[in-house]
This record gives structure tokens, sequence and C-alpha cells, in this order.
């Protein structure tokens, strides 16, 4: 697993719930770690990202060990003002892994054909970036899924009633936009989530929503002058004024960052 090897951060060691959210049952956990590049070794990073990383990533997804494996590229915001300039993202088939030890990471590393040892790779990977934070996530809705050269809106939500009435608004009114969307080809997915860990009252980004495009133009043209017309489509009963104002009651956005899928791993 990604971060366990970095000497980005200190290991996770949290005892997961499975009664923490009442409803509706999450479909899976996924961690979310944001790095931001060190000043000036930006070549040095890539080549970290698509070589030894890429490795060791591409034996967790073959081993089963994690489902998927995603590498997020911030486009905007960038630079000082980004938080992250990547985030690095894996999906588990069930709960997340425990925590290995030196010897199974090391393992891993020989079994992923990357000649070094826990220490090195460590080294290697902590010259060149710094784990900025990391999340445990679960998700509550999802439709599709990203691929390689996908853009992702992720849109954090301060929501301002229940999570379980937000999440029922998203599934009324927004996961049957996504799905049309995902048939005709102007979107590749959509996702809600709620961060499972750190949720302590000082956290951030408890809550978001994560809108993935096939390409950089459907990214502006799906909210563009026809979204009327695709709302009275999926949603007849329900003018679209009137769910505007239904969503303003449950939730607010309070930021938005635009990524590009840059790698993306599953079997």
């Amino acid at each position: 697993m990604l971060i366990r090897h970095f000497v980005w951060s200190a290991a996770i060691a949290a005892a997961l719930s499975a009664t923490a959210f009442a409803q509706p049952a999450p479909t899976g956990f996924h961690t979310v770690y944001c790095v931001k590049v060190k000043p000036g070794m930006d070549a040095e990073f890539d080549a970290t990202r698509t070589g030894d990383l890429l490795k060791l990533e591409q034996y967790e997804v073959n081993s089963g060990r994690v489902s998927a494996y995603y590498v997020l590229a911030t486009t905007t915001p960038a630079g000082s003002d980004a938080r992250c300039d990547y985030a690095f993202v894996e999906f588990y088939p069930g709960l997340p892994p425990a925590p290995q030890s030196d010897a199974e990471q090391e393992a891993d590393l020989h079994k992923a054909g990357v000649a070094k040892t826990g220490q090195q790779f460590g080294s290697e990977l902590g010259a060149s970036g710094t784990l900025v934070s990391t999340s445990i996530v679960r998700t509550a809705l999802q439709v599709g899924a990203a691929k390689e050269g996908d853009y992702i809106v992720v849109n954090d939500m301060k929501v301002l009633g229940s999570i379980g009435a937000w999440i029922d608004n998203e599934t009324k009114l927004w996961k049957p936009i996504f799905e049309d969307g995902l048939k005709d080809g102007s979107v590749d997915g959509w996702s809600v989530n709620v961060q499972f860990m750190p949720r302590g009252a000082k956290d951030r980004q408890l809550t978001y929503t994560v809108d993935i495009y096939p390409s950089w133009q459907s990214l502006f043209n799906f909210f563009g002058p026809n979204f009327g017309e695709l709302w009275k489509k999926v949603n007849p009963d329900i003018p679209i004024a009137d769910g505007m104002a239904q969503e303003e009651k449950v939730d607010t956005i309070e930021h938005t960052v635009i990524y590009k899928v840059v790698t993306a791993i599953h079997k």
C-alpha cells in the first residue's frame, strides 16, 4: 500500500467501526494521500512516481491487497495555492489492510521488482515529496469509475443537516443525472464520500462529491447551457429551481479542486 512505505507519514492506527454511519451502507473504503513536491524536485519526484512506486502499486493491485490505485495531478488551483500537488488514492476490496511490518514491506518491494530495502525506498520518496495529509474515506454512492486521462472535480461540501439527509438528497437529485451522463459518455463517473478518519471537530474535508469527466471540454460542457434540458429529462417532476432550493437546505460547496488522472491501475 502506497504511503505506508513512505517516510512521508507515520503509520495510521485506528479502529474502524462498521456502525460509524447509519445510512446508507457505504460501498467501500479508500485512502487519500495529499502530497506536495519539494521545490526544485519535480523531475526526481516524477521519476520515483512512474518508476519504483508504480512497480510497487502494480504489485499491490495484482496481489489483491489493493483493488485500484490512482494518481491525481492537481490542475486548479496550482502552484503555492494548491494544498496538494498530487493526490494518491488506494481503493480496497474490504477494510483497509493493517499496517505491515518492516519485513513484510520489504518483501513486497522485492516481489514488485524493486531492488531496494524499505529504508532506501523511504529515503528515495522522502527526498522529493512531503506528505501533507492522509485520510481514510468511505464511498456512500458511486456511478462509474475514473480512467487515465480523465479530469476529476472534487467538491468539498459543508453538510447543513444530517449526513443521511444529504446522501438521500444526492441519491434522489444527482445520482440519476450522472447515471444518464454515463450512458451518453458525457461523464465517466461520480461519487459521494464521507471521511472516516480523521473526523475530529477541527478536521477538514469531511464530506465531498467527485465528478469524473472524460475530457477537459466535457468538464465545462456538462453543466453548460443544455443542463436545464438534462434536468427536465431526468427529474421531470422536480423543477430545477426547486431542486436547487432543496440543495441549499442540505449543503454548500466550500472548495473545489480540479485534478487530472495521470495513473490508473485496476484489475
